[in-house]
Parts: structure tokens; sequence; C-alpha cells
């Protein structure tokens, strides 16, 4: 692959055609034409040519936000708040990263929560901030230095006149000394100054009143070499130590509800060089958009004027399902507002796997729709700036570190909260484009009318269901009594047959005392035939 979006300017994908929608979340007198805006929405999405210069998600949907004069940040004139949100993963070639599409699809939920976030910082930030500066004690290192460079001094003026008593005794030699290179061999070039010197006095070439220049010149050398050598000594066991530090610590912490927060652009890209996948989004939000949310948690009427526009399921499937994650929100032709949620899990291997995948796609979709709605969104973010000066060598540069450290916790959340009108609105399979693999794709979505129709539908099924419990328990005591009936009849009828078996017992006794019973019996059978009433049966 080359470094760029593949087939995919996936990159824009409109999550909601930005024509369309500027009137569904701006005040209505600041809203254009409505036949202008929902041109695009009946327009199918079609992929737009992607050049072969790589360019990230985040500066697609910067250039998308130039072209449209959209900016980040509030918009007092037209009462909105853009975010802008990017997320970024490693991943060494999509097409055979077999978890890439799950990653890329957290990433996308995290790149939302992310814009959720700075919407709730904007709101409100408590925070904590430190700059702090320390340098431990006097800084002996820098005296040092500074008397190491004052003997350095004195030992070069004595050098200059050990040298320009030696040219007035052997200029020869005096030009050939001159040659020794000092910074190299300082001490053996003085050294070898004091010798010749020495060599002059000791063969009387140096003049009476000359040798007390020499003497002091020569004194005062070994009395600054010595110091040096002492200096050297401790410098080097403070060598490396602590001179100053520094450091920046900023800690902050939001949390709120937000309602109704959407995405309106979202866009992916990798690049092979970095081997870096990128996904980017565009949120926005607004009272329009908050009050729309609001209706739909408490009941509360919010009707939008019917316009020229798709279903919501037709709207759906004019999307790029291959970037259909995250929250989304769209008005239908009949005015009714849907906040949307997608998700989308690979479905290649087993059946099992198939099944696994396409429900927690499902899960997720839900999910997505329900904090459209309605989340708590908590960040807290700690950054810190370390830095660290240490001693170096006499003369040297000292030597300064530094270390930065980046800390976050951000949530989203909902906790038992009823949720009512939710319904599957789109389901496809398709093709990655980036990363050449199947994911099924899936969407749900609740609006006014769903919920209102969904508790309506509640409502109707537990009266029913009441009505139904109370004509079962009407007919199980219709029973009990029925039964009772029966027990009690059953009794009578109990005692009026056992008077009557009494009755017919004793007649057939007497019966039997004036029968002759007769028996016959051969080798074959045998047979007992007693006299029978014919009323007995």
């Amino acid at each position: 692959m080359k470094n760029t979006l593949k087939p995919l300017v996936l990159a824009i994908s409109l999550a909601i055609s930005p024509l369309a929608i500027a009137e569904d979340f701006i005040p209505q007198q600041s809203a254009p034409a409505l036949e202008a805006m929902t041109a695009v929405t009946e327009t199918p999405f079609v992929q737009e040519a992607v050049s072969e210069e790589f360019v990230s998600a985040e500066q697609q949907v910067l250039d998308f936000m130039d072209s449209k004069g959209w900016s980040e940040g509030w918009d007092p004139e037209k009462q909105r708040l853009f975010v802008m949100h990017s997320e970024s993963f490693n991943t060494e070639d999509p097409s055979y990263d077999d978890s890439f599409i799950t990653k890329r699809s957290q990433y996308a939920l995290i790149t939302s929560m992310g814009s959720k976030a700075k919407m709730v910082e904007f709101m409100r930030t408590q925070m904590t901030a430190m700059d702090q500066m320390s340098a431990p004690g006097t800084d002996v290192h820098a005296a040092l230095n500074a008397k190491y460079i004052k003997l350095e001094k004195k030992i070069d003026a004595q050098q200059r006149q050990l040298m320009k008593l030696l040219a007035e005794v052997d200029a020869a030699e005096a030009e050939k000394l001159k040659g020794v290179t000092w910074q190299d061999r300082r001490d053996a070039y003085v050294d070898a100054l004091i010798k010749k010197l020495d060599e002059s006095y000791s063969a009387g070439k140096l003049q009476e009143k000359k040798v007390a220049k020499f003497e002091k010149a020569k004194s005062r050398y070994l009395e600054a070499k010595a110091e040096i050598t002492e200096i050297e000594k401790q410098a080097q066991a403070i060598k490396g130590t602590v001179s100053l530090e520094a450091t920046s610590t900023v800690a902050t912490l939001a949390k709120a509800p937000i309602l109704g927060a959407s995405i309106l652009l979202q866009s992916e890209s990798w690049n092979e060089d970095d081997e870096e996948y990128q996904v980017a989004t565009l949120m926005v939000w607004s009272p329009k958009l908050e009050k729309a949310a609001k209706s739909i948690i408490t009941g509360e009427e919010f009707p939008l004027k019917p316009k020229k526009a798709m279903t919501v399921g037709n709207w759906l499937k004019t999307q790029e399902a291959a970037t259909l994650v995250g929250p989304r929100q769209y008005v239908d032709k009949d005015g009714h507002r849907w906040f949307i949620g997608a998700y989308a899990m690979p479905v290649e291997g087993s059946s099992s796997l198939k099944r696994k995948n396409k429900g927690i796609a499902e899960l997720f979709a839900k999910k997505e729709a329900a904090m459209a709605l309605y989340a708590d969104i908590e960040t807290q973010k700690t950054a810190q700036v370390a830095m660290q000066t240490r001693s170096g060598d006499l003369k040297g540069k000292d030597h300064t570190e530094v270390a930065t450290s980046l800390a976050e916790t951000t949530k989203q959340s909902i906790e038992n909260r009823p949720v009512s009108g939710l319904s599957k609105l789109f389901t496809k399979t398709v093709v990655h484009p980036i990363s050449q693999q199947k994911i099924y794709v899936v969407a749900y979505g609740i609006s006014g009318n769903s919920a209102a129709e969904a508790l309506k539908m509640e409502r109707s099924a537990f009266q029913s269901a009441a009505s139904g419990n109370r004509a079962i328990q009407q007919s199980i005591a219709d029973k009990k009594q029925l039964d009772k009936e029966l027990t009690k009849s059953n009794a009578v009828v109990q005692s009026s047959n056992l008077s009557l078996a009494e009755e017919k017992k004793t007649k057939a006794n007497v019966a039997n005392q004036q029968v002759t019973i007769k028996s016959t019996s051969t080798t074959n059978s045998l047979l007992n035939a007693p006299s029978i009433d014919e009323d007995d049966f």
C-alpha cells in the first residue's frame, strides 16, 4: 500500500451531511432555506477521489472545516460548539491484523468520548497548577570554577613573565618553546621555561636584577599549580551534582452531564511509513440538540416542522458504512429527530465467532444511541514537566535533562437508566476499504416519537396484562366456587349411594339363603354359576 487512505476519504464520512444538519443544530431563525440544506441528504454517498499524497485523518477534518468556514470552539453567532478530537494506534498492516477492526472501533469510541470530555471542560474546569524552581544551596561548583579560572589567569601571567626572561637570555630557545600548544601541554611548557632559566641562572647568564623576578614568577606559578590541582580534585568530587531543578505541574478535573452531542464528521487514515492508524471526529453540541435529547427523556413535546428529507432508514443507507461508529443524529421527513448509535465488528471466521461479534456490535450500538441522548462525563488530567541541571567539568558546560508525564482518566457512563423506543434501524456487511476485512455494521436509534410510542406500547402491554391477570384471578375464583359446589353435591350423592348399597346388600343376603347353588365340573372345565338378580345390572 502507498501512503494513501486506500480507496478511502473514508475520510470525511459525513456522519450528518453538513448542509442538511445546519438547520438541525442552530436556532431556527439562523437557518438558511430548507431546500438548499436538504439537497445533499437526498444524494447518496459518493466516495471522493483521494490524492496519492498522504493526508492524516485529523488534517482531513480540519481541511473540511476550513472549506465550510467552521472553526473549533464556541460559535456565538449560531450558538453551537465544535470540537475536533483524534486518536492513533500502531498497527503493522491492517490487512493482516486480526484484531484491527475491534481496535479501530474502540479508538473511534475513545475519540468520541474525548470530544465530549472537551465539551465538559468548556463548561467548567477545576484546575490546580504550580511552577517551582529550586537550587540546592550555594553553587559550590560555580565558585570553584570561578577560582579555577582566576588561577589559570595567574599562571598565564607567570608564563608570560618567564617567557620574557628566557627571551632575554636565549631568544632561539624561547622561540622554540613558543611552538608548544598551551592548551595541550601547559604544565610541560612552563616547566621547560623554568628549567631553561634555571640553567641560565646556574651558568651565570641571568642578570642579578632579573633573578628576583624569576624567583617570584617561579614561586607564583608553583603556588597556582598546587591550588589548581586541589580545585580539580574538589570539582571531580562534586561533578554531576544537581545545581538546579524546575518542575511545572497542571491538573484539571471536569465532570458534568451532557445531552445531545453528536458526530458530524468521522475520518480515518493509515500511515504506512509510521505504521500508524488514526481516527478523527468532529462533534457538535447546541442548545437545540440538548433540548431535543431532553424532550425524549422527559416525554416533553418538541415538534419540528416536516421537511424535504428522507426516512431515517433511507438516510442511513446513503452513509459510508465503513466509518459508521459512534453517535449520530438526523431529522427525518416527518420532523422527527433521531439520535443514532452505530458500531462495527469483524464478521470472518466460524459461525459461532460471527454470532458473538454481531451480538457485541448490537449491544454497543444500543449503548452509543443511549449515550447520544445522555451521559455523565468525567475527565481528570495531570501533566508534569521536570527539568534538572547537573554540574559538568571545570570550565565545561552544565548538563540539563528534561522529563515529561501525562496521566489521564476519562469516562462516560449511564446507570440504571430506562431507554424507551430504541430500535434497530440499519445493518450492513461491508468490506472495510483500508484493511479489506469484512465488517458487520449496525445502527440503533431513538426519537421522541418512537419513545412516546414505546411508552404507549408498554402502558398498553401492562394494562392488558393487568386486565388478563384480573380475568385469570376471577376465573380461578369461579373455579374454586364451582369446586366447592361440586364437593357439596358429591357428599349428598355419596350418602345416598351408601344407603342404597346397604339396602341392596340386605336383600341379596336373604335371596342367597333360598337359592341352591349349581356347580358342574368336568376334567376340562370348571363353572361356578350362582343365580344372579338381573336387577343388579
